[in-house]
């Protein structure tokens, strides 16, 4: 009985000191907060921060201050803290976090590390499907940093409502597109079919507006045409690699072979890449053996991505002809594997200015809300490990277009919208054609 009261003694100071410590640790992890109280709704802020704090605690006890407090912890009390004492418009909690992710992509410093809020995750996929709801124009990015019109997709809302190359994109709806990269302003643009879009477009000295109806497109990523039915000269232009490019690439070169091609242009010109395994896919349609490219991740470790050949894909079956590639600034990524594997094995010849310089590949993971991320997780090097990143290829003839004939250029093709080309103006697709019919030449003199 002494023994049960004495053990009941210590139980009952035992629970008092637990209490005390309890009342002590709540107090001693908020005191910094209350130390700024400077009224009831701060008050109440820091009221809210206390199952946090406790569970700080909680952690603190078990692993040590080191672990206690993490940079998503600290997040998580920011946030709380705006949402119970901030004066303005309502947080929105989901849109605070985008922000701040993509704060986060920001400080790596790295411009294609990003993130994608769930709008511009799904555009990236209808681009890579080749199918989505727009206006029906390809958008690319000057060298003043303006997202304009490269130009409208036949078929599509953009030409019948006479959107024209090289419109510069000035709103869209109210929505100023300064600073803004080119995935967001496509972002903008797309939305459900049959809703209106309006466009304020520079076009010369005064913006014109332009109100569209979105609707279905299919991307059209392949052009190809006979350009000198004469010589048998083909001509096929690529302007993304996505899930379609290699199949209608394929098609385009059945098609020219059927009317007799002897020698092709392969233009690569403002295409801004996509998809690796579609630049391998392509590349091995024209490049007849050895790596197609290197790849290096983060642990250093080096590996190729091989030449696909007949036995792997049923679709390489075409015969090899005199080939010129042609590239500019903005042939980047994976336009810079397929044109930098073409040059280093011998394939063929590049024609243009130095190409924009993109040397690393990006993996996109894809988030349960329907955002993504894309993180530069690879570095790769051409066939021959050159190494690119910021550096470009330099084409074996490098040619630039004149300013006065780029003018010409513009305005045949805003009167000629459907046009594949322009040999009138074009100084670089004018040398291309020289430089193949010189490869048919050589080609046709070798002894059988």
């Amino acid at each position: 009985m002494q023994i049960a009261r004495s053990f009941g003694k210590i139980l009952g100071r035992l629970i008092g000191t637990a209490a005390l410590l309890s009342v002590a640790f709540v107090g001693g992890v908020t005191f910094n907060d209350l130390h700024h109280v400077r009224s009831v709704g701060s008050l109440g802020t820091v009221i809210g921060l206390i199952p946090q704090r406790l569970s700080d605690a909680v952690v603190t006890a078990a692993h040590g201050q080191s672990e206690a407090y993490t940079p998503a912890q600290t997040y998580a009390d920011v946030l709380t803290t705006l949402k119970a004492g901030y004066y303005g418009k309502e947080i929105d909690p989901t849109q605070m976090t985008y922000n701040g992710i993509r704060g986060m992509m920001g400080a790596i410093h790295d411009r294609y590390t990003r993130f994608m809020d769930p709008k511009a995750y799904k555009a990236l996929e209808d681009d890579n499907h080749g199918d989505f709801v727009g206006i029906g124009a390809l958008l690319g990015t000057n060298k003043a940093q303006q997202i304009y019109v490269v130009r409208p997709l036949p078929g599509g809302p953009a030409i019948k409502a006479k959107v024209m190359s090289g419109d510069i994109i000035l709103k869209v709806d109210s929505k100023s597109t300064l600073k803004m990269k080119d995935t967001e302003v496509v972002g903008l643009i797309r939305g459900e079919p049959n809703t209106k879009v309006t466009l304020t477009l520079q076009r010369g000295t005064k913006p014109v507006v332009i109100s569209l109806i979105r609707a279905h497109v299919q991307q059209e990523v392949v052009r190809h045409a006979m350009i000198d039915p004469v010589k048998k000269i083909g001509y096929i232009s690529l302007s993304v690699f996505n899930e379609e490019s290699d199949v209608q690439i394929g098609k385009a070169l059945t098609d020219l072979e059927g009317q007799g091609m002897r020698g092709l242009v392969f233009d690569l010109r403002e295409n801004p890449g996509g998809l690796l395994d579609i630049a391998r896919s392509i590349a091995s349609r024209f490049v007849a053996k050895g790596p197609i490219v290197w790849i290096k991740d983060k642990s250093e470790t080096s590996e190729t991505m091989e030449h696909l050949d007949v036995d792997t894909s049923q679709q390489l079956n075409h015969k090899q002809f005199p080939l010129v590639v042609l590239v500019n600034g903005d042939s980047a990524s994976a336009a810079e594997i397929v044109s930098g594997a073409i040059k280093d094995t011998g394939s063929g010849v590049l024609v243009g200015e130095k190409t924009f310089g993109k040397g690393l590949v990006q993996t996109i993971m894809g988030l349960p809300d329907g955002s993504a991320v894309a993180i530069t997780t690879q570095h790769y090097y051409t066939a021959r490990k050159n190494d690119i990143n910021h550096k470009g290829i330099v084409p074996n003839f490098v040619v630039t277009i004149p300013d006065d004939n780029l003018r010409k250029d513009a305005v045949y093709r805003r009167d000629h919208p459907d046009a594949l080309y322009d040999a009138q103006y074009d100084t670089q697709l004018q040398t291309a054609l020289k430089q193949v019919q010189l490869q048919m030449q050589i080609a046709s003199a070798k002894p059988w």
